[in-house]
């Protein structure tokens, strides 16, 4: 995967808020955090296509940020590419409300403008990485490490952990930092007395041609999991993409390399989306209070 600096890793991508809007012959996503700390950088991502779907690289890329109902000025961001037809900009946030952002683009000669809107509220514990929309894990027969059957009738009655990883990855910013938030759960979990029994951790892997039961069950020793509440699945890569398709984990296999977003995913006991953290990075203190209120 393409390596993007640890800052950004950490704060970036939350939510997509505004969908796909036309600027003549552009395409452009705004993806903004639901919430903001006070004094600390507010990320927003840019993504550019062009009308074939294809990434637009190395446009100037900035933005205008009004508050939608109120007049406090405009603040000015300017995004940065990081490849892949995706810019980053960062701006410090006054007050929490709903927010218009105009969209400038100059690429090949031409000027591009498109305003998208966003609301967000100053992060609290209560409210960080809850999702609204509506999803359920859809029905799925996958394997886990030990070569039984698992499907979505396993995991109602649980609170579920899910992430997506491959055994194979490259990239020390991705599936090694993902796996590592269980394995800090699982540590916070043990020194705080917490209880397990109704808990479970879910790894699917995105390369199944490679990651055979065998091989889940190898890199989970070597993780020194506690597979007694933590399951590494894998399968018929058709299962495993109605799966990422149902909660927008995108996914592409370039030769030995699977590009990828690295998220990580709460399900309720009856297997309905409660939080989305988005990036590799999440502060195992919040992902604690989550699952534990602790």
């Amino acid at each position: 995967m393409k390596k993007i600096p640890v800052i950004i890793l950490s704060l970036i991508l939350v939510i997509v808020v505004a969908g796909c809007g036309a600027s003549n012959n552009l395409n452009v996503k705004l993806s903004t955090p639901k919430t903001f700390t006070p004094d600390k950088p507010y990320v927003m991502q840019i993504k550019i296509e062009d009308k074939k779907g294809h990434p637009v690289k190395g446009a100037k890329v900035s933005a205008h940020l009004n508050m939608k109902n109120m007049d406090h000025g405009t603040i000015p961001v300017t995004a940065e590419d990081i490849g892949e037809g995706k810019y980053i900009g960062t701006t410090d946030l006054p007050m929490n409300g709903d927010w218009v952002a105009t969209i400038i683009v100059e690429n090949d000669g031409e000027k591009y403008e498109e305003e998208k809107q966003f609301s967000v509220e100053v992060k609290t514990a209560e409210n960080a990485h809850k999702v609204t929309k509506d999803v359920t894990l859809p029905d799925f027969n996958l394997i886990d490490e030990n070569g039984n059957q698992v499907s979505k009738q396993d995991l109602l009655g649980k609170t579920v952990v899910m992430t997506f990883t491959y055994g194979n990855c490259i990239d020390p910013n991705a599936c090694p930092i993902l796996l590592g938030n269980f394995s800090n759960l699982q540590q916070d979990i043990k020194t705080k007395g917490g209880k397990s029994e109704n808990l479970l951790l879910v790894s699917v892997s995105l390369d199944p041609e490679n990651d055979t039961p065998e091989a889940m069950k190898a890199h989970a020793q070597k993780m020194n999991f506690d597979m007694s509440y933590l399951k590494m699945l894998t399968g018929d890569k058709s299962e495993i993409q109605i799966l990422a398709d149902t909660l927008g984990e995108h996914f592409e296999k370039t030769g030995t390399e699977v590009l990828h977003d690295n998220k990580t995913f709460i399900f309720n006991k009856d297997v309905k989306l409660t939080h989305e953290f988005m990036g590799s990075f999440i502060d195992r203190g919040e992902l604690l209070h989550v699952l534990t209120g602790e």
